[in-house]
């Protein structure tokens, strides 16, 4: 490359996801170690046709490098009204050929910053296999503070 040639750049865009945005969202959620849903059935809960004064809404972020899905992350809301003014961020997958460029900061400064200004919550969680160190270095670098830690136990029958 020349020395007056430009490197090319990439846009990311991030936005709230669409019902025809469930394929992407379903792929994305194949790279997580998290437990399987079936977004068919709870399309209810995430594209808005829950009544929001009785029940928490999740609001699915995509992170998109030049138009192609990349990430995404979901945010809780509670219901209208509720005194505990705290989202819940759960779900988020970056792609694994795109980890390590800090797209997952990225995404995730972004939900902060909508809980904090668009929706005016006062706190937002989250939960992290105790195993997942570079999530937790990413969500401490964030600051987020540990609250409890849980014990998961099973009984094989």
């Amino acid at each position: 490359m020349d020395m007056t040639e430009k490197p090319p750049t990439t846009k990311l865009v991030i936005r709230i996801a669409q019902p025809e945005d469930i394929s992407h969202i379903e792929h994305l959620d194949s790279f997580s170690a998290s437990p399987t849903r079936d977004i068919h059935r709870e399309v209810h809960k995430y594209f808005g046709s829950v009544d929001p004064s009785t029940h928490e809404q999740t609001l699915i972020f995509l992170l998109e490098e030049d138009g192609t899905p990349i990430g995404k992350a979901e945010l809780m809301i509670p219901p209208h009204g509720t005194i505990a003014e705290v989202g819940y961020v759960k779900r988020v997958i970056i792609h694994p050929e795109q980890r390590g460029k800090g797209y997952a900061r990225t995404l995730l400064r972004h939900v902060i910053h909508y809980a904090q200004q668009e929706l005016a919550l006062h706190a937002v969680d989250l939960h992290v296999y105790d195993q997942n160190a570079s999530a937790i270095n990413l969500y401490e670098s964030l600051g987020f503070k540990l609250q409890h830690k849980e014990l998961y136990y099973r009984l094989p029958l």
